[in-house]
C-alpha cells in the first residue's frame, strides 16, 4: 500500500474542484484500511473516506488529513427461493452493479441507473431516484470501526435509512463501509409510476417494460436532464427536496398552488426543490461567473470551468437565501462540503 502526499483531489470528484489531500491512500483490502487508519492515528490526522467523488465539494485549500479511497470491489452471490443476494465491495462502481443486476435478471435497483459513484457512497447517501431508494434493498452492511479496530455488521434497521440520510451522517460518521448486501428479486412489478418514467413508456408504447427497458428509459431521462461529466463539473442534485409540516405546506401551496407536493406517511409533505428554484426563484439557467444552475434541470449546480469551491458555495448560499425570502422554504444542501 502506498501513502502519497499532496495529491490533487479535483480530478477525483465529479465537480472537478478541490485542492490537495495532505495524504492520500487507496485501499483494496481490510488490512490496507487498517494500515491507513493506523498511519492517520499516529500522525493525529482526520480521515475522509472518498468513494466516487460524486456528491462532494472539496475546499480550494484541499483536505488537511488523510483521504482514504476504499477500492474493495469483490462480489459474491447466493440464491434463496426467488431472491438473489449480492454482497458487493464498497469500491464497486454503482452503475456497474446496476448493470450486473440486470444481467442476472433481478429487480430492485434498475431505477437507479446512470448514477455516478460507488456502492459505499450510495449506501451512506441512501441514493434515490425515480421512485426508488437503495436503502429499500439493503439487508446488511459490513463496516470497520476505527475507534475499536473491529469489523461489525449492521442490519437494515441499524443503518437508519431515510430520505438522503443514514447512520453514517450521524453517530456512525466514522464507520468505514467495507461491503454491502443487497436483496434483489426474480419477480417484481416494474416501478414506472414516476412522472418522467411513465411519460417515456407512454411515448414508446411499452406497457410492460423489461429490466433493460427501464434502464434504457432512466439513462435517456437522466441524459436529457444532467450535464455530461466529461465536459462539465457537477455533483448532481445540489439540494434535498424539502420536507415540511402540513401547516407549512398549506401556506406554501396557497401561494403556489401548481407546485408539486407529495404527502408522506408521517403527515409531513415533500416539496420539489427543483420546482422552487425554477418557478419561484427563476434561477434555471442563471450563471454567476463560472457557476450556474443547469438550463435543463434547476436543481443541478454546474462548474462551467475554473470555478472555485468558494464560488460554488456562495452561489448555493444565494439560492438558499432567495428560497427563504421568496418561498419561505429552507433548502438543505445534499452535497457534502469537504474541508
Amino acid at each position: 500500500m502506498q501513502i502519497r502526499e499532496n495529491v490533487s483531489l479535483a480530478p477525483m470528484t465529479t465537480m472537478k474542484i478541490g485542492g490537495p489531500a495532505r495524504y492520500f491512500c487507496e485501499a483494496v483490502s481490510l488490512a490496507e484500511i487498517e494500515e491507513a487508519v493506523a498511519f492517520a492515528a499516529q500522525h493525529e490526522l482526520p480521515i475522509f473516506i472518498l468513494g466516487g467523488g460524486s456528491n462532494i465539494l472539496v475546499s480550494d485549500d484541499g483536505y488537511p488529513g488523510m483521504v482514504l479511497h476504499v477500492a474493495m470491489n469483490d462480489v459474491t452471490s447466493r440464491e434463496e427461493d426467488e431472491e438473489l443476494f449480492l454482497t458487493v465491495g464498497a469500491g464497486y462502481r454503482w452503475d456497474d452493479l446496476v448493470a450486473l443486476a440486470v444481467s442476472r435478471g433481478v429487480w430492485g435497483i434498475e431505477n437507479l441507473s446512470a448514477i455516478p459513484g460507488t456502492v459505499g457512497g450510495a449506501t451512506v447517501q441512501n441514493i434515490g431516484a425515480y421512485g426508488c431508494e437503495v436503502g429499500d434493498v439493503i439487508t446488511l452492511v459490513e463496516v470497520y470501526d476505527p475507534t475499536t479496530s473491529r469489523v461489525q455488521t449492521l442490519n437494515n434497521a441499524e443503518c437508519r435509512f431515510s430520505y438522503r440520510d443514514s447512520v453514517w451522517k450521524h453517530e456512525g460518521k466514522g464507520l468505514i463501509v467495507l461491503r454491502v448486501t443487497f436483496r434483489l428479486r426474480r419477480k417484481a412489478t416494474p416501478n414506472i409510476a414516476y412522472k418522467d418514467v411513465a411519460a417515456f413508456f407512454a411515448q414508446e408504447g411499452i406497457i410492460t417494460p423489461t429490466l433493460g427497458d427501464i434502464c434504457t428509459a432512466i439513462i435517456a431521462i437522466r441524459s436529457a436532464k444532467f450535464p455530461d461529466l466529461t465536459t462539465h463539473g457537477t455533483a448532481g442534485s445540489y439540494f434535498k427536496n424539502p420536507v415540511v409540516s402540513a401547516r407549512d405546506a398549506e401556506e406554501f401551496l396557497s401561494r403556489f398552488p401548481d407546485a408539486p407536493h407529495y404527502p408522506l406517511h408521517n403527515g409531513s409533505v415533500k416539496l420539489s426543490a427543483a420546482w422552487i428554484i425554477d418557478h419561484v426563484l427563476h434561477m434555471r439557467g442563471v450563471r454567476a461567473g463560472h457557476v450556474g444552475c443547469w438550463d435543463a434541470q434547476a436543481l443541478v449546480v454546474v462548474n462551467y470551468g475554473d470555478a472555485s469551491a468558494d464560488e460554488v458555495r456562495n452561489f448555493a448560499r444565494d439560492i438558499q437565501e432567495r428560497s427563504l425570502l421568496l418561498a419561505h422554504i429552507a433548502l438543505e444542501t445534499e452535497v457534502i462540503n469537504v474541508a
